[in-house]
């Protein structure tokens, strides 16, 4: 019999941390707490949008789900982060094809961007309000900057993908008004949308095809055997065939292996105070998202309520809630000296789990446990082909599962006392580099 065994359980208290995007979402499902023996076909472990997406799935193939959360729908990442959908990877396609060569590249380009489909899809389906809008400038400051963008072009056209455009002049001013920006890329394939709303309908539809679905209710341990698999929480226990972890940098107590492959970087948002209509429209107006041009990007947008949302990391120790608002109220002030008002309504922080080389880590270990981690900020859509990839393997179809299984994941030769200081300094090379252009 193989044993896993969580040392600890994550703490919460109990609601979603204090953030604009729970101060926003409606009053959501209640799902009860794991207290029984259940038998099933899969146990997926983890309500983020690749537990989710993977249990919706599977029930669609008629397949017996328990999806166990232990915490709430959306806690994590799901919940948190800046809402943008993004094609592609936090990699450049070079290393998809150094590793997997042109065809296996081109399976992986693909599959994004079915991630991508399957977001407006299920929103369709599901008739999920979460503020779903398309388009996504990719913005230049100066010559290093314009050069990653236009590599990043010069990639999209490599692909057959021409929704991306480049603006300058007038152009540019008509989708942001900001002294900051020389150019960008416009890319009407992305988007952006309310992640805890659209995690949330991914929970009731899911729960509505047939998912048992329990919240507080973490996982402590995993046995094998071979009969199976029994996963204990600290008041039942499930039976399945197979299981999924879809814990990202949560994964820690339950594959020490998995979490090795990952390092969490933490990533904070804001969220100013309403501004009036007119200059909110005027900053953004189109409604794109935005994201700089640069491997460790701020991002920002506009929220139905004519607030600005501005994420990024760091580019200081940042010791205190306190410094880490006074910096980004800075950096946001640069980009739109319009804002006047600079009140911050709301300020949180989240994990994004970053692997070797920014590759997706999409795999199985045995015959039973399956794995899906690695997104690198890419999450929202990619999470999605993930859950759908992993669902169509346990249903027999394999698909680009195998391809995706080949991109080699090793554990990052640190320990986990220093990840956070590495971390640190490689946000402060990189925000270096920003500011001088080179």
């Amino acid at each position: 019999m193989n044993r896993e065994h969580a040392p600890h359980l994550a703490q919460f208290d109990g609601h979603h941390i204090d953030s604009w995007h729970a101060a926003t979402a409606p009053l959501r499902e209640r799902y009860p707490v794991l207290n029984e023996v259940i038998r099933c076909d899969v146990c997926v472990v983890g309500a983020g949008f690749t537990g989710l997406s993977t249990a919706l799935s599977l029930a669609e193939k008629g397949l017996s789900v328990t999806l166990l959360e232990g915490a709430l729908v959306g806690f994590g990442a799901s919940g948190r982060n800046g809402g943008h959908i993004l094609h592609g990877f936090a990699a450049s396609m070079a290393a998809f094809e150094k590793q997997l060569g042109a065809r296996g590249a081109r399976q992986c380009w693909d599959a994004s961007l079915e991630g991508v489909s399957l977001i407006a899809n299920r929103i369709h389906q599901h008739q999920i309000d979460c503020d779903l809008h398309w388009g996504l400038l990719t913005t230049v400051r100066n010559r290093r900057q314009q050069q990653w963008v236009q590599a990043q072009q010069r990639q999209l056209q490599a692909y057959g993908y021409h929704d991306a455009q480049w603006l300058e002049g007038p152009a540019l001013r008509g989708h942001i008004d900001s002294p900051c920006f020389s150019a960008a890329l416009y890319d009407s394939g992305c988007g952006h949308l309310h992640p805890l709303k659209y995690a949330q309908g991914l929970a009731r539809a899911a729960s509505q095809a047939g998912v048992k679905l329990f919240e507080h209710s973490p996982v402590t341990s995993i046995d094998e055997d071979k009969r199976g698999l029994q996963i204990g929480t600290p008041q039942g226990w499930v039976n399945a065939d197979k299981m999924v972890l879809a814990c990202n940098v949560d994964i820690g107590p339950l594959q020490a292996g998995l979490r090795r492959c990952i390092v969490p970087l933490r990533s904070h948002i804001i969220a100013t105070a309403p501004l009036p209509a007119e200059l909110a429209s005027s900053l953004l107006p189109g409604g794109a998202a935005v994201c700089e041009g640069s491997p460790l990007p701020d991002y920002f947008r506009l929220t139905p309520d004519h607030r600005l949302l501005f994420g990024g990391h760091p580019g200081s120790a940042c010791s205190s809630p306190q410094a880490m608002m006074t910096e980004y109220q800075a950096r946001l002030a640069r980009i739109f000296p319009q804002w006047k008002n600079r009140q911050i309504d709301y300020a949180w922080s989240g994990h994004v789990d970053v692997g070797p080389a920014r590759l997706p880590q999409i795999g199985r270990q045995g015959q039973r446990i399956y794995h899906a981690q690695g997104f690198a900020g890419h999450g929202v859509a990619l999470s999605g082909m993930a859950g759908q990839m992993l669902a169509e393997t346990m249903a027999g179809d394999i698909g680009c599962f195998d391809v995706f299984n080949k991109l080699y994941a090793h554990p990052l030769p640190l320990p986990a006392s220093l990840e956070d200081s590495l971390l640190r300094l490689s946000v402060l090379y990189h925000r270096l580099r920003d500011t001088l252009g080179c």
